[in-house]
């Protein structure tokens, strides 16, 4: 298995990160294709399959789906040899590998990002060591909606449900009291992430408008949790 350094490559334009929370609707995921970089947790990609990178941290989520076979972009998950193991996800599906270490800041090291004891933390530590300078969140509730924890309900009975909200809300502020250089707005109205300005999608779209890149943006396609849950 071959640890990952990241290079930038998202450094002038903003960049959508999508948690699969039940405010993820179709009208969201809709709006959120404008050509931006999109950055899907686990299943959000379900409702943003042009997204360009996939990521969960759960070695359990990987082998429950298989690897995400229908997704077209790069598969992103994190490692480390004792509480981590991706050993056996890596040798079974194209899913590209980075170091993991515990941390409640985001690294600024391109060749480990740091747990937070949640997928959507270490998501928006990936599209920060990818270069993004502006995030964008959406589906990030952080609490039960309606009994529900995902746009789609509860994962099967094999993976974790039992998310812990309150105990990840510290986490995110004392990582947001850290950064530096990085603006995010958190685009899920009621979300019980109060760390970051929150407002609609349209109104985030509208207050960062797209900085058009030279080139092709797409990514070529990469055929290709430590007990966390999205």
């Amino acid at each position: 298995m071959t640890l990952e350094t990241i290079t930038p490559r998202w450094s002038d334009g903003t960049v959508i990160v999508a948690a699969p929370g039940p405010s993820l609707t179709r009208e969201v995921a809709a709006a959120c294709n404008t050509g931006r970089p999109v950055l899907a947790v686990g299943d959000a990609w379900r409702r943003l399959p042009w997204a360009e990178v996939l990521y969960h941290c759960d070695s359990a989520w990987w082998r429950h789906h298989k690897g995400a076979p229908g997704f077209q972009g790069e598969r992103w998950s994190s490692h480390d040899a004792g509480i981590n193991d991706k050993s056996d996800v890596a040798a079974r599906y194209p899913v590209r590998i980075i170091a993991g270490k515990p941390g409640s800041t985001f690294s600024r090291d391109p060749s480990v990002i740091h747990y937070g004891k949640n997928s959507g933390f270490q998501a928006i530590n990936l599209a920060i060591l990818m270069g993004a300078r502006r995030i964008i969140l959406v589906g990030v509730d952080m609490q039960v909606r309606d009994g529900q924890r995902h746009f789609f309900g509860d994962h099967p009975k094999s993976l974790r449900n039992g998310a812990t909200y309150r105990s990840w809300v510290p986490i995110f502020r004392n990582a947001a009291r850290h950064l530096e250089g990085v603006e995010i707005i958190n685009a899920t109205p009621g979300s019980a992430l109060d760390c970051w300005p929150v407002m609609t999608i349209g109104e985030a779209l509208a207050k960062w408008p797209q900085i058009l890149r030279s080139g092709n943006s797409s990514l070529n396609s990469h055929t290709g949790e430590y007990g966390f849950s999205a």
